[in-house]
């Protein structure tokens, strides 16, 4: 469960670094990338693992969606967090976060792209896709000259 965890989040952080590599110049994009993995393996995936063990009982397509939604909600509560406890004193919370709006996004993003991408990994399809390219792979490494 923690390589399909680190699997995630290597594919999250790649997915935001090229979606950062598009929306703005390529350094930027490897820039914020630099930031956002150690962010995601250090909160992300301990977020993950609380979303999968709350939602242990829960199946099928309601485990799916409040999973999604638990982790957008965690990932936009790392930057909730501290906006309210440092930017509070100029005005309300919401003025807060609206300042910081494009961290809130990046967060959700990240977090939504983290979700879609354990998902896949957890689905049947991805299972099957598995077995195919290992059993072609062994096909292969019977090739013998």
């Amino acid at each position: 469960m923690l390589i399909r965890k680190l699997i995630s989040a290597l594919g999250a952080t790649m997915m935001m670094v090229i979606l950062f590599s598009i929306l703005e110049a390529f350094a930027a994009g490897l820039f914020l990338g630099m930031y956002i993995l150690p962010i995601v393996i250090i909160y992300g995936i301990p977020s993950s693992f609380l979303s999968d063990f709350l939602l242990r009982r829960t199946v099928g397509l309601k485990r799916m969606a409040i999973a999604g939604v638990l982790h957008v909600f965690l990932g936009v509560l790392f930057i909730a967090i501290p906006t309210f406890i440092f930017d509070a004193e100029y005005g309300s919370w919401l003025t807060a976060l609206r300042n910081n709006g494009f961290l809130v996004v990046s967060a959700a993003v990240t977090a939504f792209i983290f979700w879609c991408v354990d998902e896949g990994l957890k689905s049947k399809w991805f299972a099957d896709l598995k077995e195919k390219c290992l059993a072609c792979f062994h096909i292969i490494g019977n090739m013998r000259i």
